[in-house]
């Protein structure tokens, strides 16, 4: 810059004008800023930029507290069913009112897995097409202990003729004092204790209802399959003739032969009726008689021995509550115990004597294939509606009536 030049500059400097580029800004001295006012008092023009003065910074906080508020409340939605709210991400269930007994769907999410319950009951027909009403008891509780997330599971089912109430109160009873007796046992070694938990248990019912009730247990008696679903484990104890499988989808080979069947199925108790030998020759050791009964145009084994001096009517299970005069020949109120570890994903279905005795495994795999994994609750719901459709179509095909069906769908998601 030449002396002229600078002189000039210094002039306008002292007179308070500034010069700029085409190309670029000069930035100002910071002391020719000291007798201008404050940029958040006043707007700047540089050019075609425009600054606005500060904006106080209480308003954006208030925003912050609405946004987070609307954050937290997108987080929560409803359920299928009305009486539970469940988080959006996978966490414990919030129980707000739920009974014991579900009338429809629930799904219930935990810290490790995910559950999707459905379960129907369907009345029976005579052969005159007279409606047969359902005598068994289902009754599915959600509990947490230890800060764990667990399923209990009871399908009861009566015979003779005392119904539902015996049926309810057995199976309430029961699955009681299980939920009592898991909430004490440590969760680390529950496997370990559940299973004399489970036995004293049944024995306490059986022995409570023949003291300290009214019912005639004499004929009457009542089956009961109860199960723990507990991290990736599911403790079953049976007694009677119910029972419970858990279907997941095989892993194919391509270059082996072809399976018949889509789904592994793993049995998770005995039935105890007359078509378990060993069953039998326990009745038969105790002076038992095991005969052969038509029913449905086909012959089947009933335990009809109860003693020579008596003639009752023959029952098929081999197991049960009540029944005292069965028990004088062999009958056993003793469950049998299981343990199953979940390898991955799949539906477990419980199902009582009228599901398993007549619909084709084949038929469940289609209908589970069909909906495996569940894109929804109504897929459930569907799945298990097709299911007792096809049980009743089976029984019911030479037009003499069916017997009374109840099934229990859950599909755990690991």
């Amino acid at each position: 810059m030449s002396a002229q030049h600078k002189k000039l500059f210094e002039l306008k400097q002292k007179q308070g004008v500034v010069s700029f580029n085409r190309s670029s800004h000069i930035l100002l001295p910071l002391s020719s800023l000291k007798s201008q006012q404050t940029i958040s008092d006043v707007q700047v023009q540089l050019g075609s930029l425009r600054t606005l003065p500060d904006i106080n910074s209480s308003p954006k906080i208030e925003t912050q507290s609405k946004w987070s508020k609307l954050q937290k409340i997108s987080q929560t939605f409803r359920s299928p069913n009305r009486n539970l709210v469940m988080p959006a991400k996978r966490s414990s269930i919030q129980r707000m009112s739920i009974s014991q007994q579900f009338k429809n769907v629930v799904k219930f999410t935990s810290s490790m897995y995910e559950f999707q319950i459905n379960h129907r009951q369907f009345d029976g027909l005579d052969a005159a097409k007279n409606i047969v009403k359902n005598s068994d008891a289902v009754v599915v509780k959600m509990q947490k202990t230890q800060n764990i997330d667990y399923l209990a599971v009871g399908l009861g089912n009566s015979h003779g003729n005392q119904g539902l109430n015996f049926s309810k109160i057995i199976t309430h009873c029961a699955l009681d004092q299980i939920v009592h007796a898991i909430n004490v046992i440590p969760i680390i070694g529950l496997g370990l204790q559940i299973q004399q938990s489970f036995q004293n248990i049944y024995q306490k019912v059986e022995q409570n209802l023949i003291e300290q009730t009214d019912f005639d247990v004499k004929n009457n008696g009542c089956s009961l399959l109860s199960l723990i679903v507990v991290n990736n484990t599911i403790y079953c104890a049976n007694l009677g003739d119910s029972k419970a499988a858990f279907f997941y989808r095989k892993d194919f080979d391509p270059s082996g032969p072809k399976e018949i069947r889509k789904f592994v199925q793993k049995n998770l108790n005995f039935v105890h009726d007359t078509n378990n030998s060993k069953e039998v020759q326990r009745i038969l050791n105790k002076g038992g008689k095991i005969d052969q009964a038509v029913y449905k145009g086909k012959k089947v084994w009933e335990f009809e021995g109860v003693g020579t001096k008596q003639n009752q009517p023959g029952v098929k299970l081999t197991r049960c509550f009540g029944n005292l005069i069965g028990k004088t020949v062999g009958m056993s109120a003793e469950p049998e115990f299981s343990e199953f570890k979940v390898p991955k994903s799949g539906y477990l279905l419980i199902g009582s004597t009228g599901l398993w005795e007549i619909l084709d495994v084949l038929v469940i795999d289609q209908i589970l294939d069909a909906h495996f994994p569940p894109t929804c609750q109504e897929d459930i719901d569907l799945a298990i509606k097709q299911i007792g459709d096809q049980t009743k179509k089976y029984w019911d095909q030479d037009g003499e009536g069916l017997i009374d069906i109840s099934l229990i769908l859950i599909y755990i998601q690991m």
